[in-house]
């Protein structure tokens, strides 16, 4: 268990290494790129959002996420989940509803559909859900439930 826990580490050090270098410009423009892996999760998580609870456009990030985006998948590939949640999305927050809280959307998307977002399309954060090529991960029955 402790070599595993090395191993986890260093893939998730390796992933917020290669983050801080393609992601530079918007991490100088005040975004924030953090990598996350739960326990029993076989997927890193990458998410890219401001500091701040509030929506950003797609015009202002999407030059430095593209190019990104084509780098990153020569290592590393969506994890899906058996559908059960979205390998890669938006989550932006809504206006201000009927009792003065604010909902909060969560958007699956393709390759092909973030290639296409408007440029006006509000996001909160972009998550990536992925794992290294070479490692991909058979599930266990038991995962499937």
């Amino acid at each position: 268990m402790k070599h595993l826990r090395r191993f986890n580490e260093s893939l998730k050090e390796e992933l917020q290494d290669f983050c801080e270098t393609y992601l530079a410009y918007l991490i100088d423009e005040d975004f924030k790129i953090r990598i996350s892996k739960f326990e029993g999760d076989d997927f890193h998580q990458i998410i890219i959002g401001t500091s701040e609870p509030r929506n950003f456009l797609w015009s202002q990030v999407k030059d430095q996420v593209l190019p990104f985006l084509h780098f990153l998948f020569k290592n590393y590939e969506l994890y899906y989940d058996n559908d059960v949640e979205p390998a890669m999305g938006i989550v932006s927050y809504g206006r201000r509803g009927f009792h003065g809280s604010s909902g909060i959307a969560q958007t699956a998307l393709t390759l092909n559909q973030i290639n296409d977002l408007p440029d006006d399309t509000e996001i909160a954060t972009l998550f990536i859900r992925v794992i290294k090529k070479e490692e991909k991960v058979e599930k266990g029955w038991f995962r499937n439930f």
